[in-house]
């Protein structure tokens, strides 16, 4: 178990998952907006076990795709954070910036806000080399 990195922007706390976070999450990725560029929208039970894994691996390294809540109301939004791929990519292997929100949270800033935190804490706290995003 590693510890935990968490960490705040101006309107985001990016923390490790809470059960409270699956039901959100859920509704989120059964949105056909939200998943318009995945290969389909999740149900429940797969919602339920990525999220699972998210926190796993959070809990296993100390970082990974964190969830995201706004500060002035503690609602979970969705995640952002950093990611190794399994999926074999020609820039493999690699350390990925990522970020899933609810489709009411876009279009303000908030995934590029929570970004730029990640991209620090990627390059300053865990000295990774690079980071790439792709689609």
């Amino acid at each position: 178990m590693a510890e935990i990195i968490e960490f705040e922007t101006d309107r985001l706390r990016l923390r490790q998952w809470l059960a409270t976070d699956r039901e959100p999450f859920a509704a989120l990725n059964a949105d056909p907006r939200v998943m318009e560029f995945f290969p389909a929208t999740l149900d429940r039970a797969t919602s339920d076990a990525m999220a699972d894994y998210c926190e796993a691996l959070i809990a296993e390294r100390g970082w990974g795709f964190w969830a995201a809540e706004v500060k002035d109301s503690g609602q979970f939004i969705g995640f952002i954070g950093l990611h190794t791929p399994s999926s074999e990519l020609p820039f493999s292997p690699c350390i990925e910036i990522g970020w899933r929100l609810a489709f009411k949270h876009w279009g303000i800033g908030l995934a590029s806000e929570a970004a730029r935190g990640a991209l620090q804490v990627g390059f300053e706290l865990l000295n990774l080399p690079e980071i790439v995003s792709f689609t």
